[in-house]
């Protein structure tokens, strides 16, 4: 018996040597493909990529060399170890979830975002992703709201759960909150209804990103009209044309808010003459009575893109339909 127990426990053994072996002539081999993509020559990088991210989905005993990848100084690198980390499954979802409760912060920011990138493969990351939306750190709150959007996008109580970073402090949180919600109104409900709470977001860059956004999803946000005529009175100007533009985005007539653009046409801030410049294409034959004024921003504006989107809007306006 004893010499059976000796027997298996050598046979053991020399498996967990050869399991080592393996593990470190793997890590080597992915280490090497890691400093190909910092060459100069793209070609070389280009197949250092190609030939990580073939390897990736059986290289999972070289994760500790990607996540390392994760904080290179070189994009390329960073870029393709994220993409191999998202091949290789599920099965590293539980090892990712460890580096989100390490001391790292950029570490959990770019883990975050490959969660996100794995979608439904990483639903064993939710609870974890959700104590992050509390975390300290603006970006990894962003990045977990995110990712929590991509990996559940039809869950029930998401809205809900995000609602709390509309009232953040920070508010390139609360703009990115904006973007992130943005797919998922046009099946829920509620996040168009937090679309229109941003609305009157305190920041006017937050109201701007709000209204943008309604006016991407276009009859869908119909519900959001009351909201977005409020903004027409906004003390920023871009916040005014970006909600006149969610407006015919909609459908509401242009002919009610083509006046609204050819005030703003005599904006002493250059930014806003662009704009209403640029939206006065969206209401089409109904922004000919703009037509003075263009032909004057197109001859003597002093900002350069207003008089060279002045002519493009002039020709456009003209054009026989």
């Amino acid at each position: 018996m004893n010499a059976v127990r000796m027997c298996a426990v050598a046979v053991v053994a020399a498996w967990l040597g050869a399991c080592g072996w393996i593990r470190a002539q793997e890590e080597a081999a992915i280490r090497q493909l890691m400093e190909q993509l910092r060459s100069s020559d793209p070609l070389r990088r280009g197949e250092a990529a190609r030939t990580l991210l073939q390897l990736a989905p059986q290289a999972t005993a070289a994760l500790p060399v990607f996540l390392e990848a994760l904080l290179d100084p070189n994009e390329e690198v960073r870029q393709t170890a994220a993409e191999a980390l998202v091949r290789m499954g599920p099965r590293i979802v539980p090892e990712l979830v460890k580096v989100l409760e390490g001391p790292s912060r950029t570490l959990k920011r770019r883990v975050a975002v490959v969660l996100g990138q794995m979608g439904p493969n990483a639903k064993a990351a939710m609870g974890p992703l959700e104590k992050a939306l509390q975390d300290q750190d603006t970006d990894l709150r962003a990045f977990a709201a995110l990712a929590l959007v991509r990996i559940t996008p039809d869950r029930a109580d998401l809205v809900p759960l995000l609602l709390p970073l509309l009232r953040d402090t920070d508010t390139g949180l609360r703009i990115a909150l904006v973007y992130t919600v943005e797919p998922l109104a046009m099946r829920q409900k509620e996040a168009l209804s937090l679309l229109e709470k941003a609305l009157e977001d305190p920041a006017w860059d937050v109201r701007l990103a709000a209204a943008a956004a309604l006016g991407r999803l276009g009859t869908t946000a119909k519900s959001a009209i009351p909201a977005l005529r409020q903004r027409l009175q906004d003390e920023h100007g871009l916040v005014r044309i970006s909600a006149i533009s969610a407006l015919l985005s909609i459908g509401v007539a242009p002919a009610e808010l083509t006046p609204g653009l050819i005030k703003a046409l005599d904006d002493p801030q250059a930014t806003v003459r662009r704009a209403a410049v640029i939206v006065l294409q969206q209401a089409g034959q109904d922004g000919q009575a703009a037509l003075p004024k263009l032909r004057h921003l197109a001859q003597a504006d002093p900002d350069p893109v207003v008089r060279r989107v002045a002519q493009q809007t002039l020709e456009m306006l003209k054009q026989p339909k």
